[in-house]
């Protein structure tokens, strides 16, 4: 009796092993992909990004892969010499450019850095700081579409003929928990100093990454001695530059990749303003919103393996990729014609981003021979990055051009006039480019900051107005608003002047604990641990000028446990702020600018994205007709029979 001889990938453990490695790769990849969108707001507060100087950015990514070809000569690379060489070149360059994005957004950088000044000599409308983060997006997107090719052509390498679709449901659910975790912490963790922690923690995960891929080379150099498919393959397996025109008369592919390219274009673009717009649309905080949206990434963690596991064994790929792009549009409208409290629609787009990636890709092996399987991926991604360049370009663009007064700037010598105007200012809030809202109530934030090249915030306050019968509103600085932020290290008053005391923790009064400081300092360390007796204990912080008769400049409010919480460091200017002076502060005499923030419209934007599911939808139609011709069995399960 003839003894087969079994390889690593008959082995169970081995092929969920490589299935965990690589996806763990695909997670940060992910992760910093979507790092950037929890952070717009702050890319504007810190870089002064505008919104489509952000959208810029963010489209950069897919720039290499549209006018580069990379996914497509990247998946000609992966055909022609391996996996290996290839995943670790393009591996590589995620890494690089997450680095470079990092160090675009750092303070050393932008506080004259090396690089700084050469970015400063040319396209002087555009800041260093967007000119490099833009370049290292640019890098990072050049690596990150061809690594995807690479590792799915890994996942099919291992797992074709057993749990294909189940294993790219696997590998997606992996990869989602980066997008979660970027939605779910970039924003909590950018409110501590640095701000841009976040990105460079991307980085750091990328470079772990590209270690763990040279981990999983020795793996693949074992199964490709075992299968005798080392890069030098049979002649009559080898991959021509013909095969290219062959794949894409396939009406089949056609359909799919146009699928792909509709489907992804109405979702990755979205997810990099969905924080921002649940912010203007529902006046969420940054945080709130990013844990919202965290709840898509949750749902296809869980629900692309099931749908994966049902069309392995149940088949109806294309019934599966056809109700997902419908939920894909019912999800858009309802954020366009409806206030739905967005978590109902978030979980329902979670849905349809798992039904339609599990059954899209596996079914891509189905139609395209193995040895071509990588070109075809490529070609997918390059055509799938057309959308996702165009359309944050496009949708910044619709933002700024149908909210062209969301973002009033006022210079240091206007903004004198407002102060010696009793800190009144009188606005007018548009919805679109000619209409303006009346007899509206919104949310409206005022910023002063220095004229730096960081914008440095030195206050910044939410007001709740409402506009008259003309779209005019006005707001008090420093009066009647809730204080998001103040930096005591910028109000210019002599630190020697100023006291601080604390009066309170929970409902008991004390002032040992720290009645005052002759020296102003923005950090405290105090012991609180003692004091607090539950969670929401708080305290009050008053702070004081000594020479002007104890004078308060502002009372603020902290709980208790949060100051426990950063190492028992009690941060001034960190809490709510319930009362200032403004007379105390000595604006008049500094260089201080101002900006006015309204909400900012996303309905023509997110209906836009509506029209692109339906055209996914008529793809994925044409897709099940299609398959009954062609006969590549879309509709049947992936497994084989005695598998």
């Amino acid at each position: 009796m003839e003894v087969v001889k079994k390889s690593l990938r008959d082995s169970n453990l081995m092929r969920w092993s490589v299935l965990l490695i690589v996806s763990f790769i695909m997670a940060v990849n992910y992760f910093f992909y979507d790092v950037l969108s929890p952070l717009q707001s702050l890319l504007r507060d810190k870089l002064g990004f505008s919104n489509s100087e952000y959208g810029f950015l963010v489209a950069a990514y897919s720039l290499p892969n549209v006018f580069l070809l990379m996914a497509i000569i990247g998946g000609i690379i992966l055909d022609k010499i391996g996996i290996r060489i290839t995943g670790f070149l393009f591996i590589a360059f995620m890494a690089i450019g997450s680095i470079l994005t990092g160090y675009g957004s750092s303070s050393f950088f932008n506080n004259g850095g090396p690089g700084f000044h050469f970015l400063n000599t040319f396209l002087v409308q555009y800041s260093p700081a967007l000119k490099l983060m833009t370049f290292g997006y640019f890098m990072f997107g050049l690596g990150a579409e061809t690594s995807i090719v690479v590792i799915t052509k890994i996942v099919v390498k291992w797992f074709k003929g057993r749990e294909l679709a189940f294993a790219l449901g696997i590998n997606l659910a992996v990869a989602r928990t980066g997008t979660m975790m970027a939605f779910l912490f970039s924003n909590s963790l950018a409110q501590q100093n640095p701000w841009y922690k976040p990105i460079f923690l991307g980085a750091v995960l990328l470079c772990i990454g590209l270690l763990a891929f040279i981990i999983y080379t020795l793996f693949d150099l074992k199964i490709d001695r075992q299968l005798h498919e080392d890069t030098i393959t049979a002649s009559e397996e080898k991959f021509r530059i013909s095969d290219i025109g062959k794949i894409v008369k396939i009406p089949s592919f056609i359909y799919i990749t146009l699928l792909c390219v509709t489907f992804y274009s109405a979702v990755f673009p979205f997810l990099k303003y969905a924080p921002d717009m649940l912010e203007n649309k529902f006046g969420f905080s940054g945080e709130l919103s990013g844990l919202i949206v965290a709840i898509l990434p949750f749902g296809t963690i869980i629900f692309t393996p099931l749908f994966g596991l049902f069309t392995d064994y149940r088949g109806k790929s294309a019934s599966v990729m056809i109700l997902g792009s419908f939920l894909l549009i019912l999800v858009h409208l309802m954020f366009t014609f409806t206030r739905i409290y967005p978590y109902i629609p978030m979980f329902i787009l979670g849905v349809a981003f798992s039904l339609v990636p599990a059954a899209m890709w596996p079914s891509v092996a189905k139609i395209i021979e193995n040895n071509k399987i990588g070109t075809a991926y490529g070609i997918m991604f390059s055509i799938q990055n057309i959308g996702l360049w165009a359309f944050p370009i496009i949708i910044g663009f619709v933002l700024d051009y149908t909210n062209p007064f969301y973002d009033t700037e006022i210079n240091h010598k206007d903004f004198e006039k407002i102060v010696n105007n009793e800190f009144q200012y009188s606005g007018r809030y548009f919805k679109n480019r000619h209409e303006p809202f009346i007899n509206q109530s919104f949310k409206a934030k005022v910023t002063v900051y220095e004229d730096d090249s960081v914008k440095s915030i030195v206050w910044q306050e939410s007001h709740q107005v409402k506009s008259d019968n003309s779209g005019y509103y006005d707001v008090t600085i420093a009066s009647g608003g809730v204080i998001d932020k103040v930096d005591p290290d910028l109000m210019n008053f002599a630190k020697d002047t100023v006291r601080i005391s604390i009066i309170e923790i929970g409902s008991q009064y004390d002032t040992s604990i720290l009645d005052s400081i002759v020296k102003f300092e923005k950090v405290i360390p105090i012991d609180l641990s003692s004091k607090i007796k539950s969670d929401d204990d708080s305290l009050k912080i008053i702070i004081s000028a000594n020479t002007i008769k104890h004078k308060i400049l502002w009372i603020e409010e902290q709980k208790a446990k949060k100051v426990i919480l950063n190492g028992g460091r009690l941060k001034v200017g960190d809490g709510r702020i319930v009362k200032v002076d403004k007379e105390l502060f000595n604006w008049n005499d500094n260089n201080l600018s101002m900006e006015i923030q309204v909400p900012i419209n996303y309905s023509k934007v997110v209906l836009l994205l509506s029209f692109l599911g339906i055209l996914g939808l008529i793809f994925a139609l044409l897709l099940k007709r299609e398959d009954k011709t062609s006969g590549y069995g879309l509709e049947l399960p992936n497994k084989q029979p005695n598998d």
